[in-house]
């Protein structure tokens, strides 16, 4: 009797996890068994003193559960931030990404991330918030006014940052003297998702201190706060300059800026009786008052009488 293959490519299904029976959480790749064939999570395998199952007290082992490993892959399953709001469901394997970007998950402070003088820890919806009371200096740049940095000096390393709040958006501005690279930067970043980061776009102007009608001007997309403006920085998709040139931009040890973060509208839709395939490039419009269209099959010239062009025909009318 024939058995049906397995499809390794079947569609994800919603089912509930396995819980490990040490520490109760969610089993994830790799999953191990004991010699009785209990599964246990990768992290109490290594880490369960003495090494005993605690069902069935039999050593454990280092076999794979391969079958219930792919079980687990294919399954999908909420978002662990589904309490705080998410309603993202996914497979498993695509989890770890989605919690570096989700919204609703716990943050740090990123002032506490850059120079770890915050150990402020909430939600994305309380940050603003936190900044007001605590890093004031830090959230008071906007779009509408210049932005001044003091104390610049191309000679010493700095770094500058500012949460900025558009519409329900919340962006990150960092602005990094680097004397190594000899180099003066500037990125923003979008807290959120990768596909809302690249829905926006930014503009930085740098605005002359010793000349008002001098400035540079750069356009970038928005990267979001999964990624480090160091790694920005690197890739050269931010706003640069050399130092040799930002000296003249700086008066007194003061440099400004001016930033714009534009949301890119969306593309319009294709019409669904356009094919694109030239089939109705000729096709002839709708009929309207005025002349007739000319058959271009009838002859311009007008129509002798008579047989023939020799005219002949006209010459026997006449005699007859």
């Amino acid at each position: 009797m024939a058995t049906a293959k397995p499809n390794k490519k079947a569609a994800a299904v919603a089912i509930d996890l396995p819980e490990c029976p040490v520490c109760m959480e969610t089993m994830s790749a790799p999953i191990f068994q004991c010699q009785s064939g209990h599964s246990l999570c990768n992290s109490c395998t290594q880490n369960l003193m003495p090494p005993i199952c605690p069902i069935c007290r039999q050593n454990l082992t280092q076999m794979r559960n391969w079958q219930l490993e792919e079980i687990v892959a294919k399954a999908k399953v909420p978002c662990p931030n589904k309490s705080a709001g998410c309603v993202y469901t996914m497979v498993s394997v695509d989890m770890e990404e989605h919690l570096k970007e989700c919204i609703f998950r716990e943050m740090e402070c990123p002032l506490g991330i850059v120079f770890g003088k915050c150990s402020w820890t909430g939600k994305l919806k309380d940050m603003m918030e936190h900044f007001k009371e605590r890093h004031t200096d830090h959230c008071n740049a906007t779009s509408d006014e210049e932005v001044e940095l003091t104390n610049v000096d191309i000679k010493n390393d700095d770094r500058h940052f500012f949460l900025v709040a558009q519409t329900k958006f919340l962006f990150i501005i960092t602005v990094k003297i680097d004397t190594l690279q000899n180099m003066v930067y500037w990125t923003i970043q979008h807290i959120g998702s990768k596909k809302a980061a690249h829905d926006h776009i930014y503009e930085i102007h740098v605005l002359s201190k010793q000349n008002p009608r001098r400035k540079v001007v750069f356009t970038e997309h928005c990267f979001n706060d999964a990624i480090k403006p160091e790694e920005i920085f690197r890739q050269g998709k931010c706003a640069a300059l050399p130092l040799e040139m930002l000296v003249h931009y700086i008066k007194d040890k003061k440099l400004s800026f001016r930033f714009f973060i534009k949301r890119i509208p969306p593309a319009p839709k294709a019409n669904k009786n356009d094919k694109g395939d030239g089939k109705n490039d000729n096709k002839p419009g709708p009929k309207g008052p005025g002349p007739k269209p000319k058959n271009p099959n009838q002859d311009s010239k007008p129509k002798q009488n008579g047989a023939g062009p020799s005219g002949k025909g006209n010459k026997n009318k006449a005699q007859a």
